[in-house]
């Protein structure tokens, strides 16, 4: 089997080295969830790996944390383009119906405004019936969004809404003391608002289920943020999975853990779409025994995630002893020593031999943080260079839906007739972004710019302002230029690659900005270009 798997990685590199640059890819328009990294940024620089540009609205109009984005001058903007032009469109139905993913929890927008703004992009996509619409609509989470406002009362309300949940399912007379116990806690205020927006929610994604199968939008997902298996979403997402059954939608219409990532798994599907292009994937598990565990702030158990985010991406399962395009090692959660050890002893030997391999490691629990021998053992001997994709970010649907689509998409680039140092030396700027956005940031910088900021002016670490968070900034600024900076040159300096028939060495990092994009240490923003030279070798072959 590994016999083959050489083979037909082999057989890649030499299309790709008959393949010649011709014209640019056509691009691809995205409305984001809202002006985080992970919901633009990634997709960007996944796309940028097959030469396929993905434009979004101007950054003011996708607002900014509870700032929400402008719907209106959205369609406005997207109404001036000439939608022929691009491939195709993806559109999270949050930002155009409420602004944006904090909005959709929130009542504020009246749902006659959401659907006469969705209506309004109808209109858009009847311009241009040949340019491809996918759409991703948020389920709404469990617990409110993290504020100072909802500090108070947010973990109140979501025991609440839980203890609700089950008594619908059995009713018992303890749940209902301990309901009426949590609403005496709360405000009513709070508990009518919540409930409102859920109610909008829901009926504009019912809408949502009928305009896809009235063929306005090519394919939806109905992404479950933040959740548990206990709660309102479960029985709303058995009602809409019932409607699309009735509306004989099941082709089009798709259910995923996760909210953040859609950009990028739509992104995939769009361009494998476009090349006729369906990758095969093969499984490999750190512990089999935890296939069907059901990881944190999610509903589904992890080998279904798995298996949906992949379908989704516009890939595929291989089934045992059938031929596949790459292997994808999943780290599962909390993995028994023994068989974690031959789980990491045969990645290393895949990646290695040089065979295609990407890794997501979902054993990251609460804190959304990944395993740390595992990030080591990737470190070793130059591997995490060579991996197809890496991805290990906050959830389990997060971290499969980041990886899937760029090792999916590099694979499609291949095979494309695309300049081929674009795509590899794109593909290794997003591997070291991964490395250093993914494990060090979230494992060692953010801890640390909560401890300062805690040091500095003791507060709430839901929303920093004034000197605390400049403090923090420049802290946060510093300390991940420094790891992608020393992470580079570990990994990526001076390492050479073919492109096409040439070969290439990385030389340079250069145009490295970090910020913090909302007033907090949650995520962090990192941009950089990478750069490489030609390696000219003499008629001896030396350098």
């Amino acid at each position: 089997m590994k016999v083959f798997r050489r083979l037909i990685w082999a057989g890649l590199v030499g299309v790709a080295a008959l393949c010649q640059a011709s014209d640019k890819p056509r691009p691809i328009l995205l409305i984001p969830i809202d002006d985080r990294p992970a919901a633009g940024q990634f997709a960007q620089m996944i796309g940028s790996i097959a030469d396929v540009d993905v434009l979004t609205p101007p950054l003011d109009l996708l607002g900014r944390f509870t700032k929400p984005g402008d719907p209106d001058k959205i369609l406005e903007w997207l109404g001036k383009q000439d939608l022929r032009d691009y491939s195709a469109v993806i559109v999270s139905t949050d930002m155009i119906a409420y602004g944006g993913l904090i909005s959709s929890r929130i009542p504020t927008t009246p749902y006659r405004k959401a659907i006469d703004r969705l209506r309004t992009l109808q209109l858009m996509r009847r311009s241009s019936p040949e340019t491809k619409f996918f759409a991703f609509s948020s389920i709404m989470r469990l617990a409110p969004t993290a504020l100072q406002s909802t500090k108070s009362w947010r973990d109140t309300l979501t025991k609440l809404v839980v203890a609700r949940s089950r008594l619908e399912v059995e009713a018992r007379p303890e749940e209902l003391i301990e309901i009426e116990r949590l609403k005496g806690r709360l405000p009513e205020r709070v508990q009518t608002e919540y409930y409102a927006a859920r109610s909008r929610d829901h009926l504009v994604q019912k809408e949502l289920c009928r305009m896809t199968a009235a063929g306005v939008f090519d394919y939806l997902i109905l992404g479950q943020d933040d959740a548990q298996p206990t709660g309102p979403h479960v029985s709303e997402t058995v009602k809409l999975r019932q409607m699309v059954t009735n509306l004989k939608a099941k082709n089009s219409i798709y259910f995923c853990e996760g909210i953040d990532q859609h950009s990028n798994v739509l992104l995939s599907r769009a361009i494998l779409h476009s090349q006729k292009f369906s990758p095969n994937i093969r499984l490999v598990f750190s512990d089999n025994g935890q296939r069907n565990m059901i990881s944190d702030y999610e509903t589904k158990q992890m080998e279904s995630n798995l298996s949906n985010q992949i379908e989704a991406s516009g890939a595929k399962i291989a089934a045992q002893g059938e031929n596949y395009d790459y292997s994808l090692y999943v780290n599962t959660a909390d993995p028994r020593p023994k068989v974690f050890a031959r789980f990491l002893e045969s990645l290393e030997q895949e990646i290695d031999q040089g065979l295609p391999v990407a890794l997501a490691d979902i054993n990251l629990g609460k804190t959304g943080t990944g395993d740390l021998q595992l990030f080591e053992a990737i470190g070793e001997s130059g591997r995490a260079k060579k991996l197809l994709g890496y991805a290990g970010w906050n959830t389990a649907g997060n971290t499969l839906g980041t990886v899937i689509p760029a090792s999916n998409v590099y694979l499609c680039a291949r095979q494309m007739d695309i300049d081929p140092m674009v795509r590899e030396l794109n593909q290794q700027a997003f591997l070291l972004h991964r490395l250093v956005n993914d494990f060090q940031y979230h494992r060692f910088t953010r801890p640390e710019a909560y401890a300062l900021r805690d040091k500095t002016e003791p507060g709430p670490r839901e929303e920093v302002y004034g000197h605390a968070f400049d403090v923090m900034n420049t802290f946060v600024q510093q300390d991940v230029a420094h790891r992608v900076g020393a992470t580079f040159q570990a990994q990526f300096l001076g390492k050479r690659f073919y492109a096409g028939t040439k070969l290439f060495q990385v030389d340079e990092l250069d145009n490295l900005n970090v910020q913090l994009p909302w007033p907090r240490a949650y995520e962090v923003r990192i941009g950089f270009t990478l750069r490489a030279n030609e390696v000219i070798r003499t008629a001896k072959g030396a350098n």
